[in-house]
């Protein structure tokens, strides 16, 4: 029996199956992975022709028929798994992932009428049918009529609240000999070509579009178009939570969201950079701007917007910019200073010293002391304002806890690899959206060639992807380039250095749906916009920020990175980037690797502000500039020809300051141990890698609990698994689950004794985004050996076994069952206050905790959930010997319509730390 956890749904994946499950799917005639493919675009006989097993021509321009910067590839299936797609049903017939009811796309399809598809679990029996020999029985769709919305509305929920069946599921890499089984060659690639000329869009088995174009305008405006194909409504959600606008579609519960964004006043430092950018980067954008809106002029806007009563209003550049914003505006380190200045005001200086122990080493600023202050101190007021602004509006703005998170990205160099070229691995670690963040694509002009991962919104591949060339990876610097400072004021003039000044104020009208208009009064100061607080009362917070301080004219910055030939000119592109602050590897076809740290950082007078609010009229307090991008850390093919980076410490040096809110370095420290552990590297085993669910941390705690005991009853139990599970957070095995349970209850023992029962359940459940990673980084210290010795040694008999018999009672109210059945997923879609549960996902459960390579946070709270906070969202590996067999993959899909095919058609694969390829046209040549 399976005991589910409060607010655990069971709509979700199971763990990995066993090795004989995945050894029989690997015989011959056993069908792997999903059948159904996307729609299928092309003319009726052209699909007649691939039913006949006839290849046809791939239209286009000449000189496309292989992959442009890939020479010497020619048109097949790398080794990575990629399933294989039918020939499509016939013209007229209802295909997977079609509703019943009128059709709104608009165009030539307005005014029709689409018939109801079966649901998953039925097109799967039906596969599984087809496998056996059987005849599948034909689908039976219910006549059109007057009741076709309402059946559209149960048909999505139906797809959505069941699991993906067994056979369903996409399977993982198999190794050379099942990827020969899959090949599958370009010609039945789902082709769409609706306008004249060269530009062409593609879209393999997974529905990832592939954009061909005469010219680099073309081939923006066509990636618009295929970005407003499928993810739309995420378009909108995007721009609604950076212009403060979404609570016109959710209702009162998002106005607190709706408040800070307009304080922060995203939509000026918006224009502000849209009028700095240069003239090609303007028409770029413009470009993008145009298909998108092309596309909706053409076919109507989805299903949400009608649930979310809601119409579209033309998209522009500086939506693009917002879109980009909105998701980066707290992947700094403003809600950690928040949730240290509020630790300090409730616990004290010292008592919070215990929780954030580890300095950077060489750091010589003395930060002045915050020790209790009482409740009458206006701060203290100022703080709780603060922390109660933050957590309201954490629901609705989910990137408010991706500072919780972080991700892996490492290279190779060419003496550690079997193929003697780089290899580049990375996984981005954030909160799970509906969609996912990212979008995979492909894009193809005479200037240059991309394949990679960007944000729908944006015309460029800042993150994630290869050009060819040269491929890149980040993870999150969490670099310190946002300052708070406390702010007086006397009526509408605030206090500076030089006296009291005006400031600005303006009024800005936030509509609710389904309740009353709310007029926010937002106020600029010269540091920066009020966040938190209202000056009305003589007070306030100020935010100073680089990405809003003045015009961001980063945005040529993604065109240049696409035209980079090596390691060093990559590098060198960056120059002008602002913010992010990303940590940026890098690796090419000549065997160079790199590392950067991406961004700009203040030049800070005092580094008071890098930890506390401080007061914006001393003029101490105040930047000097930006450090100049010469100075940024940076290397290039390092002796030990490894770049390794997880959201550890950048550098120990005083300057330039990076940042106080990085994580725990055990990513880290396995990823070197594993390293170190292999010989000559390759492709399979960086996906091997990306899979690893050893926790250096628990395995310390293992090794420390083998050395103590035997106990008796409950905490026995407790200790025998954990010993026997040597830090291996598997989702088939419980260790995963009784570790997850006796880490709480040590958590909590030991902070009860250190800083108090109140103060540790503040800690645990106050819901200050920042306060995760304070928790996180104090308990890593416990295993972590300081002069020899760990301070987990130190703990009494006593406190372990009461948090070891705690522990196996949580875990076997839990049910004690495989760590996988209770550590999954939950994704939500922005609409979920709307419609509940019908445009959500389905779930998937993983290993790994926030301590493993395969990311997988959860909360702190004994008795809570394990619902997954922050995991990989994108994973990518990059063999640059022979870029064509580089993999990709999304915990979802590249749809974003719930209820079709590619909505979560990829999570299988994720889930079992898969590769989709992603060129899947292409293979070495002579193989």
């Amino acid at each position: 029996m399976v005991v589910l956890l409060p607010g655990l749904r069971r709509r979700h994946l199971p763990p990995v199956p066993h090795r004989r499950d995945l050894e029989l799917l690997q015989q011959p005639g056993v069908r792997q992975g999903r059948r159904a493919g996307p729609r299928d675009h092309r003319p009726a006989g052209a699909q007649a022709a691939l039913s006949r097993g006839v290849r046809t021509a791939r239209p286009g321009p000449a000189g496309h028929r292989a992959v442009p910067g890939l020479p010497g590839l020619r048109r097949e299936l790398p080794s990575v798994h990629q399933p294989r797609p039918g020939p499509g049903p016939a013209s007229g017939a209802p295909r997977r992932g079609d509703v019943p009811g009128p059709d709104r796309r608009g165009g030539r399809n307005r005014g029709t009428v689409r018939r109801s598809a079966p649901p998953l679990h039925t097109a799967a029996a039906r596969r599984r049918a087809e496998a056996a020999g059987a005849r599948a029985p034909p689908d039976r769709p219910g006549p059109a009529d007057r009741g076709g919305h309402r059946r559209a509305l149960r048909a999505h929920r139906l797809r959505l609240r069941a699991s993906l069946p067994a056979g369903d599921r996409p399977v993982p890499h198999r190794g050379p000999r099942a990827a020969q089984g899959l090949r599958h060659p370009q010609g039945r690639l789902p082709l769409r070509r609706d306008r004249a000329g060269g530009r062409v869009i593609t879209r393999d088995g997974y529905g990832i579009p592939a954009v061909v174009a005469d010219s680099e305008e073309q081939a923006w405006f066509e990636l618009g178009r295929a970005c407003a194909e499928d993810r739309l409504w995420q378009l909108e959600y995007d721009r609604r939570r950076a212009r403060g606008r979404l609570a016109e579609v959710v209702g009162a519960g998002a106005l607190p969201a709706d408040r800070l964004a307009r304080r922060l006043r995203l939509t000026d430092a918006a224009d502000n950079d849209v009028a700095a950018m240069d003239a090609r980067t303007l028409a770029t954008f413009e470009q993008y701007a145009a298909g998108i809106n092309s596309y909706v002029a053409e076919h109507g806007t989805p299903a949400e917007f009608e649930r979310g009563g809601i119409g579209w209003e033309p998209w522009t550049p500086q939506d693009s910019v917002l879109a980009f914003k909105i998701r980066h505006v707290l992947m700094g380190v403003w809600q950690y200073k928040i949730a240290r200045a509020v630790l300090r005001a409730r616990a004290g200086a010292e008592a919070a010293a215990k929780l954030d122990p580890r300095p950077l080493p060489g750091m010589r600023v003395t930060v002045p002391p915050l020790d209790r202050i009482p409740d009458s101190d206006p701060r203290a007021e100022l703080l709780e304002r603060a922390r109660a602004d933050v957590e309201a509006a954490a629901g609705h703005l989910g990137f408010l806890a991706e500072s919780e998170g972080g991700s892996n990205a490492w290279v190779l160099g060419a003496s550690r690899t079997a193929t003697g070229k780089p290899l580049l691995a990375n996984d981005s670690h954030r909160a799970l959206d509906a969609p996912n963040t990212y979008w995979q694509a492909r894009l193809t002009c005479p200037a240059f060639t991309v394949s990679g991962a960007t944000f729908p919104g944006i015309p460029g591949f800042p993150h994630f992807g290869h050009n060819g060339r040269v491929g890149w990876a980040i993870t999150n610097a969490a670099g310190d380039a946002q300052d708070l400072f406390v702010e007086q004021f006397r009526g509408e003039r605030v206090r500076t250095a030089d006296g009291w000044r005006p400031a600005s104020v303006r009024d800005e009208r936030i509509r609710v749906r389904g309740g009353e208009d709310h007029v926010e009064r937002c106020w600029l100061t010269p540091n920066g916009p009020v966040v938190h607080g209202d000056p009305r009362d003589g007070a306030a917070l100020s935010m100073r920020w680089t990405a809003t301080d003045g015009p961001c004219e980063q945005f040529g910055v993604l065109r240049r990175m696409l035209l980079a030939d090596s390691v060093h000119a990559l590098l060198d592109a960056q120059d002008g980037w602002v913010d992010p602050l990303n940590n940026l590897v890098a690796a090419d076809v000549d065997g160079h690797i790199g590392y950067l740290l991406r961004g700009r950082l203040p030049a800070r007078g005092s580094l008071a502000a890098t930890q506390v609010p401080v007061p914006g009229w001393q003029r101490e307090h105040h930047w000097r500039g930006l450090v100049p991008f010469a100075e940024m850390p940076r290397t290039e093919d390092p002796p030990e020809d490894i770049i390794v980076t997880a959201n550890n410490t950048v550098t120990a040096d005083e300057r330039p300051f990076v940042s106080h809110a990085r994580n725990d370095c055990y990513r880290v420290e396995r990823i070197h141990e594993l390293a170190a552990a292999s010989g000559p590297a390759t492709l399979a085993d960086m996906r091997t890698w990306q899979g690893d669910t050893r926790s250096v941390a628990a395995r310390r705690w293992a090794e420390l609990l083998a050395g103590r005991g035997p106990f008796s009853g409950e905490a026995e139990k407790a200790r025998a698994v954990l010993v026997a599970g040597e830090g291996d957070l598997g989702p088939s095995s419980e260790t995963g689950l009784v570790h997850a349970c006796f880490r709480r209850e040590v958590a909590q023992r030991v902070l009860d004794r250190e800083l108090g029962e109140g103060t540790r359940s503040w800690l645990m459940t106050c819901g200050l985004p920042g306060m995760p990673v304070v928790l996180r980084r104090w308990f890593a210290t416990l295993t972590w050996p300081r002069d020899g010795v760990w301070p987990a040694q130190e703990l009494d008999d006593d406190l372990l076994v009461d948090a070891l018999a705690a522990g196996w009672q949580r875990a076997t109210e839990a049910g004690l069952v495989p760590w996988g059945e209770v550590h999954a997923t939950a994704a939500r879609h922005p609409l979920h206050p709307v419609v509940g549960t019908e445009f959500d996902p389905p779930q998937a459960g993983i290993g790994g905790d926030n301590e493993t390579i395969q990311n997988g946070a959860y909360g702190w709270s004994p008795g809570a959930s394990f619902d997954i906070t922050n995991l990989s969202v994108y994973r990518q590996v990059l063999d640059l010997a022979e870029l064509g067999a580089s993999g990709w993959v999304v915990p979802g899909g590249a749809s974003g319509r719930p209820g079709t095919d590619h909505y979560a058609d990829q999570l299988g694969v994720w889930q079992r730390h898969g590769l989709v390829p992603m060129h899947p046209e292409v293979t070495r040549a002579g193989e």
